[in-house]
């Protein structure tokens, strides 16, 4: 690569003969004009475009997330004091599926599984429990029913922390 530069700089002289006819500038200048203007149009199409994107995502977030919370009816919606009783148990329920995770089952698939089946029973009946609170609001049997759902899963959750720790 220096040897390249050593001669292009020693024979300078020889390589400046020729320039570029007087209109060859004019044209790139005109060419370099259309490309700014193109690009600017470019450039406030895509601004609007990308503005009524987001303003179509953030408007679908916003209804999905109104129908979603609508069909859900919790205990929380009912009483603060049920909304307490639902942060406990769900206090509860977290606390110990992070002790299974400590625990790593990841590692073993006969054991997830296992918990998968767990989960995906107690959470069905838990959604058929909501769907019949939202129908009736102030049942004190499916109060207790849901109340009873948390239990369980406490107690399952339970279970297996005590059968992981005795592997």
């Amino acid at each position: 690569m220096e040897k390249l530069e050593k001669i292009i700089i020693d024979n300078r002289i020889n390589f400046d003969t020729l320039e570029p006819d007087d209109k060859h500038l004019e044209r790139i200048e005109a060419k370099l004009n259309n490309f700014n203007k193109n690009n600017n149009y470019s450039f406030a199409y895509l601004l609007k475009v990308a503005s009524v994107t987001i303003l179509i995502t953030l408007s679908s977030l916003f209804i999905y997330n109104n129908l979603k919370s609508g069909n859900n009816k919790t205990l929380s919606n009912i009483s603060p004091e049920y909304q307490d009783v639902e942060q406990y148990y769900m206090a509860q329920v977290n606390n110990r599926i992070n002790q299974i995770n400590e625990l790593n089952v990841k590692d073993n698939k006969k054991q997830k599984e296992l918990l998968k089946k767990e989960f995906t029973e107690l959470d069905s009946v838990y959604k058929s429990l909501q769907k019949e609170l939202k129908t009736n609001p102030n049942d004190e049997r499916v109060i207790n029913a849901i109340i009873n759902n948390y239990q369980m899963k406490i107690d399952i959750l339970s279970n297996i922390i005590n059968f992981l720790n005795t592997i």
